[in-house]
């Protein structure tokens, strides 16, 4: 549930005592002294779902991730290495592009941002065309990037 965000001049106009708050924003109605009942809707306003946001980076392929980054909206982890590589990145302890969108999509997170590469690659369109096949909502990181949420 959505918590809803309370409208001051409303509250003050209708004098609904700040200890009313918490249930003004569990969606609760107020009923004034002389008995008029105000609609939640007028003494709150519509309020935003919380973004999340989590980083997996210098790390190696770890499932053991999965229910602390469960459902984010944005997860950005390192695709050090194309699955040709997964040996290379186990032996130092980082994760292919592939076993990255596996992540994301064992834990069910709204996009994926892929960074960290091997200076090996000078694009990274192969790495990212790699997770797109498991995650298609996975994005390329590329510096100065902006990422609205």
């Amino acid at each position: 549930m959505i918590e809803r965000h309370i409208d001051r001049a409303s509250c003050d106009f209708y004098q609904v005592p700040r200890s009313y708050y918490v249930a003004l924003r569990e969606g609760a109605d107020f009923t004034t002294e002389e008995g008029q009942v105000i609609p939640n809707h007028r003494l709150t306003r519509q309020g935003r779902k919380a973004r999340s946001y989590a980083y997996c980076s210098d790390t190696a392929y770890a499932p053991s991730l999965v229910p602390l980054i469960q459902g984010v909206d944005l997860l950005y982890h390192e695709a050090t290495f194309s699955r040709e590589r997964s040996e290379r990145a186990k032996v130092t302890a980082h994760s292919t592009a592939e076993q990255a969108a596996l992540i994301a999509q064992a834990s069910g997170v709204g996009r994926l941002l892929i960074g960290h590469y091997s200076a090996r690659y000078l694009d990274a369109t192969p790495l990212l065309r790699e997770a797109q096949e498991v995650f298609p909502e996975t994005l390329a990181s590329d510096e100065g990037m902006i990422i609205d949420l």
